[in-house]
């Protein structure tokens, strides 16, 4: 009898000992798993910044670019401003009468003052000249 005490007791050592080891071995895996996914999430992150200042970088280098070429844009501007002011003075002396738009058809067609339809159309685009019109893509009215 004491001898089966002693086999019993020897196996309910071991058997909580083989126990203790499966949950240490299931324990360790849980933790090697969130080190290896905080490490993942550590170096994701690491990229994200590194990028993050490549853009910065990148951006003060356009905007850099950008205040340069505005320079020269408002100096161009200024020409074209004046440009600009002259043709208006221009086209305030000399208004535009031919009247363009698209017809039911979808056709872009101009009209010229003295045309049939010339009062009742509704203009979508004016021009000085018919070459103006037909450089846009617009054809002379049949009547």
């Amino acid at each position: 009898m004491k001898n089966l005490f002693k086999a019993l007791s020897f196996f309910l050592v071991i058997g909580s000992g083989l126990v203790t080891i499966f949950r240490l071995n299931r324990t360790n895996k849980q933790l090697m798993a969130r080190e290896t996914t905080s490490f993942q999430v550590k170096q994701t992150l690491e990229a994200i910044a590194a990028t993050l200042e490549k853009t910065k970088e990148n951006e003060r280098l356009v905007q850099v670019e950008d205040l340069k070429e505005q320079s020269n844009v408002q100096s161009s501007k200024m020409v074209e401003t004046q440009n600009e002011q002259t043709e208006d003075v221009e086209q305030q002396a000399n208004p535009p009468l031919i009247k363009a738009n698209k017809n039911a058809r979808g056709e872009y067609i101009y009209h010229v003052p003295g045309g049939v339809f010339y009062n009742r159309t509704t203009p979508v685009e004016w021009f000085h000249t018919e070459e103006e019109a037909q450089a846009k893509g617009y054809r002379k009215s049949a009547r």
